[in-house]
């Protein structure tokens, strides 16, 4: 279809451009997005001065429709830059270990700390599988969740804080792990049930809700929490065990903006994975035992000690 679109608009190409590589970066994409995506690829070839449009100009333009338009330079602070630097090792290192343990997964391609058009201070480039999938798997769906978790669980472990920039993260998750429980049948506790549906009382008659549906919101709504904070303690776990390679990304990451290319993979070859996660793919939800550091057990940053005036005190740490 990608090619269709390419040779109604006569694009003169780059010699050596092959359609397949770049139609696998474009699953789920529907025709008026392909459509929009050659569009694209032309016009930032033309703002080059180029007389043909290559590979490079249609990733930007995958990477533009997917992400949004990026920022001419980065509108972070140098302490926020780290923040989000590791934070998108942290996408990048989980979901490369997620990888390991499901066939058929991609590695991330290309991480950016600097702004898009979405709102997104930074981005984790991870393209679709090579087929263009319908369904997703259980252990896919679990994989994505401590996937997402990635970013938060890097602030934990190698920022000693949480910030804000997980929202995005949470609110996918928390959508994913919702289906997974209340649509998809996924959840052994609830079982294969669809709460929607008891909620009205079933599809026939939709008048009438069911006296089990409170109850049933209400175990869906512990299996959520269970689910997530599992996903978040599997995250932690995996940064952890791999904080060296999560660092020497991040501090990359956070001097040039962008990482990617055989640099990247290079490093993110080195990623191990734990037992905890292959559990977590398989239907158990671990969870952070009492006193482990996830977020509310975080110590205050630690503040320079000032005198108060001559012959004063000096403030409390």
């Amino acid at each position: 279809i990608l090619g269709v679109h390419i040779g109604s608009r006569n694009l003169p190409l780059k010699e050596g451009f092959v359609v397949d590589d770049i139609a696998t970066m474009t699953a789920g994409f529907t025709g008026a997005d392909l459509a929009n995506l050659v569009n694209e690829a032309a016009l930032l070839a033309g703002r080059k001065g180029l007389t043909t449009v290559g590979e490079k100009e249609f990733e930007d333009a995958v990477l533009r429709t997917v992400a949004g338009i990026e920022k001419k330079r980065s509108l972070l602070t140098p302490a926020e830059k780290v923040v989000v630097s590791a934070h998108e090792a942290g996408h990048a290192v989980v979901g490369t270990a997620v990888g390991c343990l499901i066939p058929g997964s991609s590695r991330p391609e290309q991480l950016s700390i600097v702004a898009r058009s979405g709102g997104a201070l930074g981005f984790t480039y991870i393209p679709p599988g090579e087929e263009d999938r319908k369904l997703m798997f259980s252990d896919e769906l679990r994989g994505r969740l401590v996937t997402l978790m990635g970013g938060r669980a890097a602030e934990i472990v190698a920022c000693g804080r949480v910030s804000t920039g997980a929202l995005d993260d949470i609110q996918r998750a928390t959508d994913l792990a919702y289906k997974s429980v209340a649509e998809y049948g996924l959840s052994p506790s609830i079982g294969p049930m669809s709460v929607g549906t008891l909620s009205a009382g079933g599809q026939e008659d939709a008048m009438f809700g069911s006296g089990m549906a409170d109850d049933a919101n209400k175990q869906v709504e512990t299996e959520v929490k269970a689910t997530l904070t599992s996903a978040l303690w599997i995250a932690v776990g995996l940064v952890t065990k791999n904080l060296v390679c999560l660092n020497e990304i991040a501090n990359k990451l956070s001097d040039e903006e962008k990482v990617q290319g055989e640099w990247l993979q290079n490093k993110l070859d080195g990623v191990a994975v734990t037992y905890d996660l292959e559990r977590f793919l398989r239907g158990d939800n671990p969870q952070p035992p009492d006193g482990a550091k996830v977020w509310e057990n975080l110590p205050l940053p630690a503040f320079p000690v000032k005198a108060i005036g001559e012959g004063g005190t000096q403030a409390a740490r």
